[in-house]
């Protein structure tokens, strides 16, 4: 066994360890504890497989979510010890993992199960786990669901939209946006490409489907909540049926909903930020697009119900530039 020196060992892994939470846990909800004031050391991470030495530290975890430059993500720390030879959570076979270049009939018997996103947290979501000394199948803690198949097979298990845009960030920079796939409740899994629907002037006509809808909006605070609409008009919300007249979609953010909400620190923060510069911003929506009718006169809105904050996501505009995909060498 050797130490990490800096410069090696950048491959990234995507599960460790919480030594606070004291469960296995992806980066994504690691930086969602952190902001809950669940955890608070970004250097609290270690190799879920028993005995394995090696330690993580999860990158951008206190970093506000504007100020991203890069998602949160693990990397080994320097100066401590590497992999137990044999670990399943070796970044080598994680990578394999995460990119599937495998073909074939092999490649269908291994390709890990599809992402699921959760309508609902559970009521301990934000609870520190009963630390447990070792666990089954060889992983501290709980884990983050799946079977008993091994590595290739566990799938992640999504709570909020903010986490499936970091995911669906990372999947889009190595290229397999297209290949991974999520799922949602009961649906059939779709890949990450098919799930996130942008709203722009070249895509006006929406699919109607329960995805996550983004694009460039507004946001404006009123006495009771943050209106949010979003720069470009629809011509329609399902296929073939077209409205009578192009219409910009909305939706509310409503102020006792954020008040409820575990994460109100980091949604407050991006609603204040953009209403009070009126600076555009990118906005992610988890939902359907309904049509409705005003009670007096001839209007017609398209709009977006919130059931809750884990269902939308606000970015800055440098986002666009963090979803270019990689330019092939």
């Amino acid at each position: 066994m050797k130490c990490v020196a800096p410069g090696e060992n950048e491959m990234r892994t995507e599960l460790a360890y919480s030594e606070e939470f004291n469960d296995t846990i992806n980066a994504e909800r690691a930086y969602e504890l952190y902001w809950a004031d669940v955890i608070a050391d970004k250097r609290a991470f270690c190799c879920p497989g028993e005995a394995c030495p090696a330690r993580y530290t999860c990158a951008n975890l206190d970093t506000p979510e504007l100020e991203l430059k890069q998602q949160p993500h693990y990397r080994a720390q320097r100066g401590h010890e590497t992999h137990l030879v044999g670990c399943p959570f070796d970044v080598e076979i994680e990578q394999l993992t995460r990119t599937g270049v495998r073909t074939g009939r092999e490649a269908d018997a291994g390709l890990p199960a599809p992402d699921r996103f959760l309508l609902a947290r559970p009521a301990d979501h934000f609870k520190p786990q009963t630390a447990l000394p070792g666990g089954t199948g060889g992983l501290r803690g709980r884990g983050v669901g799946g079977g008993s198949g091994g590595l290739r097979s566990r799938r992640t298990d999504f709570y909020s939209v903010a986490a499936l845009v970091s995911r669906w960030l990372k999947a889009r920079r190595d290229g397999v946006d297209g290949d991974k796939t999520i799922r949602v409740g009961a649906n059939q899994a779709i890949s990450y490409k098919d799930m996130f629907e942008c709203i722009f002037h070249e895509h006006t006509q929406l699919s109607g489907s329960e995805r996550v809808y983004w694009g460039t909006a507004s946001i404006m605070e009123e006495e009771k909540g943050f209106r949010i609409r979003f720069f470009h008009a629809v011509d329609s919300v399902l296929p073939g049926a077209e409205l009578p007249r192009k219409v910009k979609p909305s939706l509310v953010i409503w102020k006792d909903s954020l008040q409820a909400s575990e994460m109100k620190r980091l949604h407050t923060k991006r609603l204040m930020r953009f209403s009070e510069s009126r600076e555009k911003c990118v906005v992610f929506v988890y939902g359907v697009p309904l049509v409705t009718k005003a009670k007096d006169g001839d209007a017609i809105y398209v709009n977006f119900k919130v059931r809750n904050l884990d269902f939308i996501d606000i970015e800055s505009m440098d986002i666009y530039e963090r979803i270019k995909r990689p330019i092939d060498k």
